[in-house]
């Protein structure tokens, strides 16, 4: 019997000729980076035990090789050709329902990714190994037993009898340990009675207790106000009308959006329904986690700081419905809720959000396509939202966009002073870590027994090792980047690729042998500046050097809400997520780093950051002040949240990006080749620009090119040079149809290792 390359309706396939037959088929995503899906026959044998969203192995290619692969469609009908059959069932059961294979099909359209892939990325790998389940056995009567316990009940022992007789009353098997408290027999006697076939032992893998992440349910003695009321409305509206739709709550910092949240959600509750909260990194939340958690009785928290057992138990138990509450991180947005009604994405402008490892998704847009099959509305909140998302809820239908201007309680703004370093330098005739008003309103400050927090962007010591004599800068062996200095460790770190060495003295040029110098400012410098400054002060240092765990930060917050500590200094760590009543003083040390960035969005990410550090001061009744120092006081950016001016900035930065053609008027793919070899790399770039411009031509898609290729800002990164290029289009279905062209024709095939990234937020 000869073979042939056949098309199917969901790929080729290598089968061999056949007569027609009519059967079970069943349509499978293999875990190989294709794009297309194939079809199988279903053995008698696994036909009963086959389930929609199950991972099987099946025969791929000429020689047959076993691939696992997720069964993605279950159909019955005729064969023109003879199917190769599946091989077997790798689990027992289904991890994924028919709304999440719809959820991965859609996003694997859309970021480029096997489906495959992309569904395995929708369960948790704890899951798939079924951790954290105890085998509890099972004992059920067997006929050999109801014949003995009729015809020789008088020669049975007694313990025996009282086996059989309580199994002979219940319908079924039961567990073991139940069987023997209540016959009050012994483990021997019951392997006597297994051994003579009277009755028989099953294992079963069940769920342990759930996770305990309840507290005593705690009402605020809160009310809202008419803004939040109005806000509230406007979403309910949406949730009675059981719609689609996408809801931005903007909101400023302090202005009550939790509150809006938890009241959203009960309303979904109240249905029946469950609701998913989603939060950028669980580390940063973690008082909004604390408080939620004592609003709603049966809350689950998804994150990865859960080992896998928690995560696999915790999983199973929102498939049942047992939890009607979700919090969590990137992953929570596949949490298996049986009957969501709601999904909250809080700061849906953070790009943490953001997959870094394929698929690389958002999870605010895959909220949005989940709510968009599932039907349901979504809330976005945020003081800074994206500048996307704010353009969309001006001009897309199904958006809409509610304000809350105030703060709760009418309690003002801080007020914002922007610091220029240069007049500071020109004045004291040396650099300074904090300048004189900054140093004076912290002091004073500190003499009212208040708090403050100061913001530093970067971690460790200096961020710049030189030797002043031969120029030569201390670099990582992998990246062309600066090793950063960490005093507490003694060592240099590449912050890319984590390779480290002990921090150098003197020049390694044996020309020069002078000694070095660190410059650059870090989390650990400004840590010690401020002990000089201001010994008596209890000071904290918050960055993930020092938070090498999620009860660490945990312990931070209540030792800075107890006000055993008067001064937090770190990273973005802790410019979200926190409100502290006595806080009154917040400072930004270097500014300038984020704003002067290579990319398109390093104006909106300093807006961001700096509104949202601001946001942390004077949330309660104590007046808030911000320093921010700047080397550069004219960036847009700075100028805008000095005056908290959210409306100004955005409309300035569409207008920008509208001129050059950038999101949210162009969607973009960002296509980066890597290689050992820098010629290489640079050659296969422009070899897939020039195809992509070819097929651009010849399908005659208007508005779409190629911008690039350039190097990367981070040329060379983990020991591989980069090249990258960005695809635009006018639209996603444009960008979708595009990409689909290049990989079914094969022009993005390379030497060199090719990334795709569909709507990129960084451009490193």
């Amino acid at each position: 019997m000869s073979g042939t390359n056949i098309q199917n309706k969901s790929g080729r396939l290598w089968i061999e000729e056949g007569e027609q037959r009519r059967g079970p088929i069943a349509e499978v995503a293999p875990l190989i980076p294709v794009s297309q899906t194939y079809s199988f026959s279903i053995p008698d044998s696994i036909v009963s035990g086959i389930r929609l969203g199950q991972r099987v192995t099946v025969p791929i290619g000429r020689r047959a090789r076993p691939v696992t692969g997720f069964v993605v469609g279950l159909d019955e009908g005729p064969w023109d050709q003879t199917l190769r059959p599946i091989h077997d069932l790798v689990d027992s059961e289904s991890f994924l329902t028919s709304e999440l294979i719809a959820l991965g099909r859609e996003m694997s359209e859309h970021y480029v990714c096997p489906l495959g892939q992309t569904l395995k990325a929708l369960t948790p790998e704890a899951v798939r190994l079924s951790r954290g389940l105890k085998t509890v056995r099972y004992a059920r009567l067997t006929a050999c037993g109801s014949t003995a316990l009729k015809e020789d009940a008088r020669t049975l022992s007694s313990k025996r009898g009282a086996v059989l007789a309580v199994l002979s009353t219940c319908d079924g098997a039961i567990p073991v340990q139940e069987l023997l408290d209540r016959s009050e027999a012994s483990d021997s006697v019951l392997r006597a009675v297994v051994k003579k076939d009277w009755v028989t032992i099953e294992k079963r893998a069940e769920l342990g207790e759930q996770p305990s992440e309840r507290s005593v349910i705690e009402e605020p003695d809160y009310v809202l106000n008419e803004e939040q009321r109005q806000a509230l409305s406007v979403i309910t509206q949406q949730i009675s009308t059981g719609d689609f739709g996408v809801t931005l709550l903007h909101g400023v910092s302090g202005s009550g959006k939790t509150e809006v949240y938890i009241h959203a959600m009960r309303r979904v509750l109240d249905e029946g329904r469950q609701a998913i909260l989603l939060v950028p990194e669980i580390v940063l939340t973690t008082q909004l986690v604390g408080r939620l958690s004592k609003r709603f009785e049966r809350v689950a928290v998804l994150h990865s700081g859960l080992s896998g057992s928690q995560r696999s138990v915790m999983w199973r138990h929102i498939a049942t419905g047992a939890n009607n509450v979700v919090i969590g991180t990137r992953s929570a947005v596949f949490a298996p809720c049986p009957n969501l009604g709601l999904i909250c994405v809080d700061e849906e402008q953070e790009t943490s959000y953001k997959n870094l490892q394929a698929p690389r998704f958002h999870v605010r847009d895959v909220a949005i396509m989940r709510a968009r099959l599932k039907g349901i509305p979504v809330l976005l909140g945020s003081a800074t939202p994206a500048v996307e998302t704010f353009y969309h809820s001006e001009h897309r239908s199904e958006y809409r966009k509610v304000v809350i201007a105030r703060r709760v309680r009418d309690r003002p703004l801080p007020k914002v002073h922007l610091i220029d370093m240069r007049d500071e330098l020109a004045t004291r005739k040396r650099a300074l870590v904090v300048s004189e008003p900054m140093r004076r309103m912290m002091s004073e400050t500190l003499e009212r027994g208040e708090q403050a927090i100061l913001l530093m962007n970067r971690r460790g010591m200096a961020h710049r090792i030189f030797c002043p004599s031969c120029k030569m800068r201390v670099t990582c062996p992998r990246c062309q980047v600066g090793l950063v200095a960490h005093r507490t460790t003694g060592e240099s770190v590449c912050h890319y690729c984590l390779s480290r060495i002990p921090t150098p003295k003197i020049c390694s040029n044996v020309n020069c042998r002078e000694p070095l110098l660190y410059l650059g400012l870090g989390t650990q410098r400004v840590e010690d500046v401020l002990h000089e400054l201001f010994p008596q002060a209890r000071i904290a240092r918050v960055d993930s050097d020092t938070m090498t765990h999620r009860d660490h930060y945990r312990q931070i917050v209540d030792d800075f809400s107890a006000r055993k500590i008067d001064v937090l200094v770190g990273t973005q760590m802790i410019a979200k997520g926190l409100d502290f009543p006595f806080v009154s003083f917040v400072g930004v040390v270097d500014a300038d780093a984020t704003g002067l960035a290579f990319d398109f969005r390093a104006q909106e990410r300093l807006f961001q950051l700096i509104t949202q550090v601001a946001g942390r001061a004077g949330r309660a009744d104590v007046p808030g002040r911000v320093v921010v120092q700047t080397a550069a006081p004219d960036i847009p950016a700075l100028k805008y949240a000095a005056n908290h001016d959210y409306e100004g900035f955005v409309r300035e930065e569409l207008a920008t990006r509208k001129r050059v053609g950038l999101p949210p008027f162009r969607r973009l793919a960002r296509i980066v080749l890597s290689h050992v070899h820098d010629a290489t790399a640079r050659a296969d770039a422009r070899t897939i620009a020039e195809r992509i411009l070819a097929t651009i031509e010849t399908q005659e898609m208007r508005y779409a090119d190629v911008l690039g290729p350039n190097p990367c800002a981070l040329k060379r990164l983990r020991g591989k040079y980069r090249h990258d290029m960005l695809v635009r289009t006018l639209n996603a279905s444009k960008l979708r149809e595009l990409m689909g062209q290049l990989y079914s024709s094969g022009a993005l095939k390379t030497k060199s290792t090719l990334t795709v990234d569909v709507d990129p937020v960084a451009m490193n």
